[in-house]
């Protein structure tokens, strides 16, 4: 296979950095960026957190935090160490909210923190604009893709547009395990796009 130029996934995590703030192709160079470091993150997270379904809603979070806080990456500074420092710190916030919870429901500092960065329901995410600028029948083949357990929700999130609590009231599901669900779908369908891709 003949090369016709140089493709994102051959471009160093700076260069990335920069055409995702630069504007220019900043969705491919978040897609990039997501697909390079979505193993090891998760990886790095599973040594503080043991359940499958939690580390990757922690992933998805870290990713969220970095990509809103990517004006803050020192160029010249490695990239796997400012997004494991994200995924450590997200993963300790998600264990200090789960003790809170086990005595009381009232928001902590944590909480609160935590809240400001997580996407509204009516606000695409980086990931979500990555998937919506993808070819849509793509798109489509790949909800149809997903295991049963995730299809139902990313069918109501990305097509019919509704939001956490009106998936939850429509499945009778808990809003966390809603998100976590559509969370797990974003990952999946982003990994199967990659592979088409490639």
């Amino acid at each position: 296979m003949e090369k016709t130029g140089l493709k994102h996934t051959d471009l160093d995590d700076a260069a990335l950095v920069e055409m995702a703030l630069g504007g220019n192709n900043a969705q491919a160079a978040y897609f990039t960026i997501y697909a390079r470091y979505h193993a090891s993150v998760c990886a790095h997270i599973s040594k503080f957190v043991s359940s499958q379904e939690e580390i990757e809603d922690i992933c998805m979070e870290s990713f969220e935090k970095a990509f809103s806080q990517l004006a803050s990456f020192k160029i010249g500074s490695k990239f796997s160490t400012w997004i494991f420092t994200i995924a450590r710190n997200t993963a300790f916030d998600h264990r200090s909210k789960d003790k809170v919870r086990g005595k009381n429901m009232e928001m902590t500092p944590i909480d609160a923190a935590s809240e400001n960065v997580n996407v509204p329901d009516n606000t695409m995410s980086p990931e979500e604009e990555i998937i919506e600028s993808q070819d849509h029948e793509n798109f489509l083949s790949c909800i149809e893709g997903l295991p049963s357990l995730y299809k139902e929700v990313a069918k109501m999130c990305f097509i019919e547009n509704l939001g956490y609590k009106e998936i939850a009231d429509k499945t009778e599901l808990p809003i966390n395990t809603v998100k976590t669900r559509i969370s797990r779908a974003k990952s999946l369908i982003i990994r199967m796009m990659t592979e088409m891709d490639e």
